[in-house]
């Protein structure tokens, strides 16, 4: 079979393919099952006190006021893999013990993509800010 036979013979079938998947689509479904619209949303932000803006501000605010030992929390889980739990290292180094100061210009110049060992993650560090 040639190339153009073998082309034609695709283009048909991935029409015909096509085309049956549209014939057999219930015209009902939008393509989103999860619609939340009208009613629903309403209920929606009543249960979660407000709309997508709301919720997002106010989780927003939240974060603002949390304290550093609070913001820590939330990457914990992320750090021990690789620092242990209690940051005795493992893949990554020892932080148990080193300074606050330390740590963080190490990790200012490992967020900006400078490698800090053979098992560097950049990624990791580069969606911290300063602020956590």
């Amino acid at each position: 079979m040639n190339t153009n036979a073998a082309l034609a013979l695709f283009l048909i079938i991935t029409t015909g393919l096509i085309w049956a998947g549209t014939q057999s689509n219930d015209p009902s479904w939008t393509g989103n099952k999860n619609q939340c619209v009208g009613e629903c949303y309403e209920d929606w932000k009543e249960a979660n006190g407000g709309g997508v803006a709301a919720t997002e501000q106010a989780k927003q605010a939240a974060l603002a006021a949390a304290s550093p030992e609070a913001l820590g929390e939330s990457y914990y889980g992320q750090c021990i893999a690789c620092h242990g739990a209690n940051g005795q290292g493992g893949i990554g180094p020892q932080v148990q013990g080193q300074a606050a100061a330390d740590i963080a210009s190490k990790l200012t110049a490992y967020r900006s993509g400078e490698q800090r060992g053979s098992q560097s993650a950049p990624d990791v560090a580069s969606r911290e800010t300063d602020e956590r």
